[in-house]
């Protein structure tokens, strides 16, 4: 028999190895399902990574080649630190901006245009008028105004409404919306009243005779309307038809002509480009106006009449250009101010420079000595204050402009103007009041004059002296003052 103490012993010992056992198995039932939780929380990882390609592979293919969307994108990546992603798109941004500036093919309707067949062949036509405006969207407003078959083809003037008939208005419009109004407003804009009138008295001639105060005055009301109002549907798609045929040639020949027009006949700079931007560009001016070395003028890519008409983009890129410059000249031994010079003496209505007519503006870079700076304002204030009649100028004859808006701050749209900003510190303005009187070459002599030079002289007095100044600008500049080539992916 065992003794007390050896029982209780051995029941110790039991004891203890039963609760070892136990820990043990805790312990393998803990990693169980610590393997099991893990397991489950990497494949919830793995589901939602790969939802999230998904997402972005649909978006992706949702965007499709959008030059826009791309860049917004790629920038989005760029800032989230996802340089993978932000190379990815941004080859798929330069494949679409390829096949974008990429010529349509023979046969082939390039992009917002639409195709109509006439007598003597298929015609191509924009989608746009020479308003802006979208062609279809503004036949889908149309209406017309006045009753197109019976007796009375000018409205039921003398017709009181809601008595006799179904008369419910004097026009055969007139039951129109309010919104229905602004819908249309929004869409076909505001009619040129007057100019309706008077196209209506010139159509009329010897016939037309004004009615008298006392006579009712609603049948003028016809007057003030266009004349695409008073047709029906078949003559008004013939007459549309033929405008825009008329348009897009116009169009062409208008482009064909321009010699700052990239996509001219007529450009023939391509070899004195310095550098191009996604609006803009920079080049050496032509050699037969350059008065001083090193001349060159920046110029929008599309056809833009005025600085004051540009859009924020096109002039932040102008601007950026400026700051090269004024940088460029200045590291030169010895360093040299810049005058910036735009001259604005003709203007075309709003339809033709849709159109493509009138001039392509542009802003000449005068680079100077930069001890003229200092008396370049005195200068030019008097130059301006002397350049027309006093009896003529109703406006300001020397307008002050700042550095950050320029022109654009003090000098509304659709004026003339000369405006010259000295090394982006300010500058003069002045308000044109005769076109035709206003000297064509103001700006060449007064930059000629400063630098007591003759009208006549040059800078470059032969060819080659010209080819190897241009070839050393293009160089020079494109060694860390070229903002544009900076920005491009390497």
């Amino acid at each position: 028999k065992k003794t007390s103490a050896a029982a209780a012993a051995e029941a110790y010992q039991a004891e203890g190895t039963g609760e070892t056992e136990m820990e043990d198995v805790l312990e393998r039932m803990r990693k169980k399902y610590a393997s099991s939780a893990e397991t489950a929380a990497k494949a919830e990882e793995d589901a939602a990574a790969a939802s999230a390609a998904a997402a972005v592979a649909e978006e992706d293919a949702a965007i499709s080649d959008d030059p826009n969307k791309l860049g917004a994108m790629a920038m989005e990546a760029m800032l989230c630190g996802d340089m993978e992603r932000y190379e990815e798109l941004t080859r798929r941004l330069e494949r679409a901006q390829a096949a974008l500036a990429k010529e349509p093919a023979e046969g082939e309707v390039p992009r917002g245009a639409t195709v109509r067949t006439t007598a003597t062949g298929v015609k191509v036509i924009e989608e746009l008028d020479s308003t802006g405006r979208n062609r279809a969207l503004k036949e889908s407003v149309h209406t017309t105004f006045v009753r197109l078959k019976g007796r009375n083809k000018r409205g039921t003037a003398n017709a009181v409404p809601g008595k006799g008939g179904n008369l419910t208005g004097y026009f055969e419009d007139d039951d129109i919306s309010l919104n229905d109004l602004l819908k249309k407003e929004k869409i076909e804009g505001v009619q040129d009243y007057d100019a309706n009138l008077s196209e209506h008295i010139l159509k009329k001639g010897a016939k037309f005779k004004m009615l008298h105060e006392d006579e009712d005055e609603a049948y003028a009301l016809g007057w003030y309307e266009h004349s695409s109002k008073k047709m029906d549907a078949k003559k008004l798609d013939e007459k549309q038809r033929r405008q825009q045929i008329r348009d897009k040639q116009r169009i062409q020949v208008n482009l064909e002509h321009c010699t700052r027009c990239m996509d001219s006949k007529r450009f023939g700079r391509k070899d004195a480009i310095a550098s191009m931007a996604e609006h803009t560009y920079l080049c050496m001016d032509g050699m037969n106006q350059c008065i001083v070395e090193g001349q060159c003028f920046i110029a929008p890519i599309e056809h833009i009449p005025a600085v004051t008409d540009m859009d924020d983009p096109v002039w932040t890129e102008i601007r950026n250009y400026q700051k090269c410059l004024v940088r460029y000249f200045e590291a030169e031994n010895p360093p040299r101010a810049v005058i910036f010079a735009e001259t604005v003496n003709h203007r075309v209505s709003r339809d033709k420079a849709m159109l493509g007519a009138g001039p392509h503006t542009f802003i000449t870079a005068y680079p100077v000595d930069l001890g003229l700076l200092d008396e370049v304002r005195a200068f030019w204030k008097k130059a301006l204050d002397e350049v027309e009649s006093e009896f003529e100028v109703q406006h300001k004859k020397v307008i002050e402009t700042d550095a950050r808006s320029g022109v654009r701050g003090k000098v509304p749209k659709n004026f003339l103007y000369v405006h010259a900003d000295f090394s982006m510190g300010g500058g003069f303005a002045h308000v044109i009041e005769n076109s035709a009187e206003f000297p064509k070459d103001f700006v060449q002599h007064t930059i000629a004059g400063m630098c007591e030079l003759t009208i006549l002289d040059r800078a470059y007095p032969d060819r080659e002296s010209y080819r190897a100044a241009t070839e050393d600008f293009k160089k020079r500049f494109g060694q860390g003052f070229d903002w544009a080539q900076a920005l491009k992916p390497k």
